[in-house]
């Protein structure tokens, strides 16, 4: 008989020779990675949205995965989203439906907590597609000279240290807002932005307001010569038009000590800000398309409560529209979310009306200790 739960501080060495057994190119190879990788473990354990799981079988731990309590802005309101990271199986128990069985606990515990829906980056998206994960939008990803960029007045941007923490998470928390499907920066996240050695901070300031941001790092180009970089930006916040103009004035000065900027993003029309936006390969698609970017599919989410999803979008307009129309969802692997319904939209806000749901749900108790079948 299987069972899953949280995992003990005690524990984690061996959630940790699990993970890193599955994920080799973690590289923990010697004692002094382990124990800092084990102490870093023990620090993210203790975060309040971060929850460590594991299914033992016989009194052993055979498999192990986090569970993340996010807050994403859905619309016009704040939903909690649940998330799944580190899914990885020992290596003697593959093919033993393991994986399955943590990711069944995982819906079932997300949709005891209230949540309509959970999000994950998926290690194979066929796996998780099986299991009803839909794919959320591209990541593009840009490579440009800096000098691409449009001339603009050069703004004063400065260094931010952990003294304009408090500002920078109210200026993501603005941006955030506007934004469909963004997350909530949870505390140790947001630390994290003022403590990697790696990145460098930037922003421009109005008074003790932030009004945007650039987290990035440089890179080493391709090649032998050490003087040739790159740089990578991380992240880029904004209010608003003229800061991120300035934000990317910033990055064209940098035209003299780089040769391309990386940037990745989700936003499929960043293109239109750059006069060249061509991404140095000097590939044509169809004839006479130069290539711009590259893209990869990564997040996925899935629907875990239909009836909840709309309730929380209750307040969304959806276009102004008024109609009536019929929606039967079929779902095998989580049946108690399958069901027919009538959804009345009336000038733009939707009603769902139940019909009919599933008459067979899986036993609860069977989700919760699953079997090895």
């Amino acid at each position: 008989m299987r069972t899953i739960r949280e995992v003990d501080e005690s524990e984690l060495d061996e959630f940790l020779r699990i993970t890193i057994e599955a994920f080799p190119g973690m590289k923990v190879s010697g004692p002094e990675e382990r124990t800092r990788m084990l102490e870093r473990l023990a620090r993210v354990m203790k975060e309040p949205i971060v929850h460590f799981f594991g299914i033992f079988e016989a009194g052993r731990l055979i498999g192990v995965m986090r569970f993340y309590d996010f807050t994403m802005r859905l619309h016009e309101t704040d939903a909690l989203v649940g998330g799944v990271g580190g899914v990885a199986v020992d290596l003697r128990h593959k093919k033993e439906r393991v994986a399955a069985d943590m990711i069944r606990f995982f819906l079932d515990h997300y949709r005891d907590k209230g949540a309509a829906l959970t999000a994950l980056y998926p290690f194979r998206p066929d796996f998780y597609h099986r299991m009803g994960f839909g794919f959320g939008v591209k990541l593009n990803r840009y490579s440009f000279r800096p000098d691409a960029l449009p001339a603009r007045p050069k703004a004063r941007v400065e260094f931010l240290t952990a003294d304009d923490k408090a500002a920078v998470r109210d200026c993501y928390e603005r941006f955030r807002g506007r934004t469909n499907g963004l997350l909530q920066l949870p505390p140790h996240v947001l630390d994290s932005l003022f403590t990697d050695p790696a990145m460098r901070l930037v922003g421009i300031r109005d008074g003790s307001r932030v009004r945007g941001y650039l987290l990035f790092r440089f890179d080493p180009a391709a090649g032998d010569n050490w003087l040739a970089n790159d740089l990578y930006v991380r992240t880029m916040v904004y209010d608003d038009a003229a800061a991120l103009a300035a934000l990317l004035g910033f990055l064209r000065t940098q035209a003299d000590q780089v040769q391309r900027i990386i940037y990745e993003t989700q936003d499929d029309t960043f293109h239109f800000l750059l006069p060249d936006p061509r991404d140095g390969t000097g590939n044509l698609l169809a004839g006479l398309w130069h290539e711009t970017n590259t893209q990869g599919a990564g997040i996925m989410y899935r629907v875990i409560d239909t009836p909840r999803l709309f309730d929380v979008l209750r307040d969304h307009d959806f276009g102004g529209a008024t109609t009536t129309l019929g929606l039967t969802l079929s779902d095998s692997f989580l049946p108690e979310n399958a069901g027919r319904y009538v959804l009345r939209v009336t000038d733009g806000r939707a009603e769902l009306c139940l019909l009919y749901t599933s008459p067979s749900p899986r036993d609860r108790t069977r989700s919760r200790m699953p079997s090895s079948a």
